[in-house]
């Protein structure tokens, strides 16, 4: 059963943004079926989803297009504690971390949360290439054209424009998932 975040810990509630990924098997179930498991964590509740596009792969040549997407959630999560949730929720979806940027039925990767800036050795905050990455863009302004990197100072549609005037193509109409 969902536990969403609750008034007596409301000052700690965090906006996350969580992109998805996959090219292997059915990945619109596989993403749909992740959307919810991540409802479902505690204190955690899923407010909107972008539309779902298909992209290109980036790697290893010869793998199937990518499904991409984001999410938004509000949770009291720690930064680590969701990526954990995120990683078993994958593993569940039988992702297996055989090649870097190869093949994959799903990959849930955390981009932003609040207006942090947060670097380990597992995890960066915001993603530290989302800015190059128009399939994630795109789907962030989906949601929220207005989002602001807390590092570079610019807004989900201006980061997606500067690639767009680099040379990259618009993504084709992306579809509900």
């Amino acid at each position: 059963m969902n536990n969403p975040p609750t008034m007596n810990n409301q000052s700690r509630i965090k906006n996350i943004f969580i992109a998805f990924g996959g090219n292997l098997g059915d990945v619109e179930s596989n993403f749909r079926s992740a959307r919810s498991d991540i409802d479902q964590l505690d204190d955690t509740s899923v407010i909107s989803s972008s539309l779902l596009y298909r992209t290109p792969p980036i790697g290893p040549a010869g793998q199937p297009d990518y499904c991409n997407a984001v999410i938004v959630i509000e949770s009291t999560l720690e930064p680590l504690e969701l990526l954990d949730a995120l990683q078993d929720i994958e593993t569940r979806h039988h992702r297996i971390r055989a090649e870097h940027w190869g093949p994959r039925t799903l990959d849930l990767d955390i981009i932003a949360m609040n207006s942090m800036s947060i670097t380990t050795d597992r995890l960066t905050i915001p993603h530290a290439q989302m800015q190059h990455r128009q399939f994630v863009l795109q789907p962030l302004c989906d949601i929220d054209t207005n989002w602001q990197h807390p590092l570079l100072n610019r807004t989900a549609i201006q980061l997606l424009q500067t690639l767009l005037d680099t040379g990259e193509t618009a993504l084709p109409k992306g579809i509900v998932w």
